[in-house]
């Protein structure tokens, strides 16, 4: 069995996904084709756009299609009919992160007077540039034989969109057995200190513009308490210029870390935090879970995935989000029964499960695309 997943390399959580699974995918017997789509682009096609990126994969396709069982790729970049491709393997459209109209599901945008100035003199441009995102993300997924997404919440959209309910599969995803390993060590009893973790970019679509409100409310409920921000991607003195100079030392900013330091980094922290308007499935959330960290969250596509009904709060509801940290940082006995629930729901996703389960669903949709075609 063959699949071949394109991806984007600079869409990191992208090429995480696809990697990993296609490690889990081998081991169960396929052979796995990874194929970076800025690398199909010729030279003389100039920039990279999604046009040309398009094109790159649909040559690539009439080419070598026939190879392949299953052709795994991004749900943005194949808007062309079904029929101009080979028919014998399986479409399917992955959806790491889904394209909506931002009225769908809207973002707040920052506050600062640098995101005030760029949004105006460039914020309508920005979101024509979107709405092409969206649909050219609605004409491909028309097209896929399947559409792969990784939560329910995009499930839902892409029955208002239109699309078939059978050609819609909902898998999450999951950590590898050595990842997971990674942070079996860390002890579910809470720490000595009241130290709130995030593991996440610092932007606008994973709540940096509610993150001031939010530090301030917990600090001041919870004497000593501390915010660690993990992954931000922007640097120390950029993140804690979103924040008045009284919270900054209640704050601690690591910009970047390797993989296996991160359990050391969390093994410190007693509650997490994941205040993302928008995710496709959000392997931070799943890192703190594993960490013995039980995280609240807002009711959003991805986190709602992993998290009961009880560490879900409202999107934008800060004060909510807020009050159900303080609950379990000033009650030990709680937050030490949250800890180890937080870590038997990690063992819940692991890739050698979702692996199997995708082989199960890709095997049966290509069965049955063979009858249907009498190939």
């Amino acid at each position: 069995m063959f699949v071949s997943q394109t991806y984007l390399r600079k869409e990191l959580g992208a090429a995480k996904v696809v990697i990993e699974l296609a490690e889990e995918m081998e081991s169960l017997g396929w052979k796995c084709d990874l194929e970076s789509l800025p690398e199909l682009v010729s030279t003389a096609a100039g920039p990279r756009s999604t046009e040309a990126l398009s094109n790159a994969l649909r040559r690539y396709l009439l080419a070598n299609a026939s190879k392949y069982d299953v052709v795994d790729y991004d749900h943005l970049y194949l808007p062309f009919p079904r029929d101009t491709f080979d028919q014998r393997p399986l479409f399917v459209a992955r959806s790491v992160l889904l394209h909506r109209e931002p009225s769908e599901n809207p973002i707040p945008r920052g506050k600062s007077l640098r995101s005030r100035v760029r949004s105006l003199f460039l914020g309508r441009r920005d979101d024509r540039r979107y709405s092409e995102l969206v649909r050219g993300t609605r004409a491909t997924v028309a097209q896929a034989d399947l559409v792969n997404v990784a939560n329910h919440y995009d499930k839902l959209d892409l029955l208002k969109w239109g699309v078939a309910p059978e050609k819609i599969v909902v898998l999450p995803y999951g950590l590898s057995p050595a990842r997971q390993t990674l942070f079996e060590g860390i002890s579910p009893s809470p720490p000595a200190f009241p130290v709130v973790a995030f593991v996440g970019t610092f932007d606008n679509r994973k709540g940096s513009a509610d993150f001031p409100r939010l530090v301030a409310q917990v600090t001041s409920r919870v004497p000593g308490s501390s915010f660690l921000l993990l992954g931000t991607a922007r640097s120390e003195h950029e993140v804690l210029s979103s924040f008045p100079s009284r919270l900054r030392t209640c704050i601690r900013v690591i910009p970047h870390y390797t993989p296996n330091s991160l359990p050391e980094l969390l093994s410190g922290c007693s509650v997490g935090v994941f205040p993302s308007y928008l995710e496709a499935f959000g392997f931070g959330v799943l890192e703190m879970l594993a960490a013995a960290i039980p995280v609240i969250a807002y009711d959003a596509p991805g986190p709602s995935m992993m998290l009961g009904r009880e560490l879900l709060v409202p999107r934008g509801d800060i004060a909510a989000m807020s009050s159900k940290v303080v609950e379990l940082l000033e009650r030990r006995d709680d937050l030490t029964v949250a800890r180890i629930q937080a870590k038997e729901r990690a063992r819940a996703f692991a890739w050698s499960e979702i692996a199997r389960e995708t082989s199960s669903i890709y095997l049966e949709h290509r069965r049955q695309r063979s009858s249907s075609s009498g190939g």
